[in-house]
């Protein structure tokens, strides 16, 4: 296997002769402002018109392969469970999309968001496929939205059978000093 890894490699590295290495762009500069140590309250809504569950948890990010991945870890006690995610997040600029990968502990299925961000990517709205309660696959709609330096919230929906998205859960993030 990592023979076959050398082979892919090659190639690149041999274009890496002659041509710059990828630097930062602005899209990949803001998401510095993620690195670090995050304190988390994670609202979860189980049915309409039920209270959410809610639980603690934190995330640490931080900034790898030359500033252009935020890589980031989840731990949490969600549901009366041990909840573990992983996720890889950039910006691709051929596609001029923020793309990413997440695994957790409670889905078998990778999942691959895409999206876009505005005001200097302190707003970033990306979409995914991923089981939905049924098992059954549904899209995913996450809008994350800065506050200030040391807050910011997740808000994640889920495409309903008419279309429409419905709000199934809400991250409030702080930072800790």
């Amino acid at each position: 296997m990592r023979i076959h890894h050398l082979f892919l490699a090659l190639p690149m590295f041999l274009a890496a002769q002659e041509a710059p290495l990828p630097k930062p762009t602005p899209h990949h500069l803001a998401m510095k402002r993620m690195e670090g140590t995050w304190d988390a309250v994670v609202k979860v809504q189980m049915a309409p018109g039920q209270p959410p569950m809610v639980s603690k948890g934190v995330e640490v990010n931080k900034l790898v392969p030359g500033g252009l991945w935020l890589q980031s870890e989840f731990k949490s006690d969600m549901m009366g469970m041990p909840f573990e995610g992983r996720g890889l997040f950039g910006y691709d600029p051929a596609l001029g999309k923020h793309v990413g990968t997440w695994v957790d502990s409670m889905v078998y299925s990778l999942a691959n968001p895409t999206g876009t961000c505005k005001d200097d990517c302190k707003e970033t709205t990306c979409y995914f496929k991923g089981p939905g309660m049924d098992g059954k696959m549904v899209t995913y709609k996450e809008i994350t939205v800065e506050h200030d330096a040391d807050h910011r919230t997740m808000t994640m929906f889920i495409k309903g059978k008419k279309g429409a998205f419905v709000q199934n859960m809400v991250i409030e993030y702080t930072r800790r000093k």
